[in-house]
């Protein structure tokens, strides 16, 4: 049977934004990702300083992606695990579906979420040398605990605007809670997708967990 053409133009649009993702996904964790951030340290600063931290990681191990790939993405998970929130975002991926999870189903997908993650943005930057890095709305620390940080990175791949969500929380810590790549919001994307998955699985759960790739997910 023939797909409706509205469904084939949807599946060819949703083609084209995770292509789109896939693309930007190599920038995604390059520049928001910081060690521990006290109450006392500015979002600004914290965003863009320390992009040096992990590209010291990615020229150092980087190389070792195919002989000892786990070592590098250990290591990139260190740099990461201090300020990107993950088990927040994993559940804002599954969206109203977490309330359907069980606790261990929430923990099961935050760790598979987690670590398909970093492994998918760990070999997409293996090979990056040369980043330009600028925030664009540097100021003081907000007195608030949510701010928006503007940033413009460029590389041989061309320039990408990126705007990064940090919450404070109540430890003081500023803790990364979604990116938007040149108006593609990652945290949307992701749900869209769990979703997706869950309908094509028929709402199994553990199924969606067993077969989640981000690789896949960004197209």
């Amino acid at each position: 049977m023939r797909a409706p053409a509205m469904t084939i133009q949807t599946r060819k649009s949703d083609q084209r934004i995770t292509t789109r993702v896939r693309a930007l996904l190599s920038v995604f964790l390059l520049c928001c990702v910081a060690p521990f951030a006290s109450a006392a340290q500015n979002p600004y600063t914290v965003i863009e300083g320390v992009s040096n931290e992990l590209l010291g990681v990615i020229r150092s191990e980087g190389k070792n992606v195919n002989a000892n790939p786990q070592s590098y993405y250990s290591a990139v998970d260190r740099v990461l695990a201090p300020v990107v929130d993950f088990d927040f975002i994993a559940r804002g991926v599954m969206g109203k579906y977490a309330k359907q999870a069980t606790p261990a189903q929430r923990a099961k997908f935050a760790s598979t979420f987690r670590r398909d993650l970093v492994a998918t943005f760990a070999r997409g930057v293996a090979t990056f040398g040369n980043m330009d890095v600028k925030v664009l709305n540097p100021g003081a620390a907000p007195s608030g605990n949510r701010v928006n940080v503007l940033q413009e990175v460029r590389s041989k791949e061309g320039v990408t605007k990126v705007s990064y969500t940090l919450v404070r929380n109540r430890s003081g810590q500023w803790k990364l809670i979604n990116v938007i790549l040149n108006g593609v919001n990652l945290g949307k994307t992701f749900r869209g997708q769990f979703s997706q998955s869950m309908q094509t699985n028929g709402g199994d759960i553990d199924r969606v967990i067993a077969s989640w790739s981000a690789a896949d997910k960004v197209g």
